[in-house]
């Protein structure tokens, strides 16, 4: 796969890299099509500061079945949602979003590794499809 290639699969329908998140995307989750697949999302990634247990809890909270987790190594964290989405780029791209808007929980971080499986079938693609880099 060409470095354009691959910039094309990570492409979320608003233009944004998928592995960065994307607001659009996240807020498009809240009221999602019931045509489009079911995705189930990991995202792990690292923070400069620790993030309060309060805010871990906090999470799953959220209503849209999101689970925030703190890995035994310091500052690794572990984000798993559930998502609506054409593929499965723009369903990462949403759950990483929901970092993005809510900068107040975790204030920077970096994406290490990503993981959308397919839960709902289609036509064109077998069910438990998996979406990595």
């Amino acid at each position: 796969m060409s470095y354009r290639d691959d910039a094309a699969f990570w492409a979320c329908p608003h233009g944004q890299d998928a592995r960065h998140g994307c607001v659009t995307c996240y807020e498009e989750s809240a009221d999602p099509n019931p045509d489009l697949p079911f995705w189930d999302v990991a995202i792990w990634f690292t923070s400069d500061q620790p993030i309060p247990v309060k805010a871990l809890q906090d999470v799953h909270r959220h209503g849209r079945r999101f689970l925030l987790d703190k890995l035994s190594a310091p500052h690794i964290y572990l984000l798993t949602g559930q998502a609506r989405a054409e593929r499965g780029g723009q369903a990462v791209a949403g759950v990483i979003g929901f970092l993005v808007h809510n900068r107040h929980v975790v204030d920077a971080f970096t994406v290490k590794d990503t993981r959308a499986v397919r839960m709902s079938p289609a036509a064109d693609v077998p069910s438990g499809e998996r979406v990595w880099p």
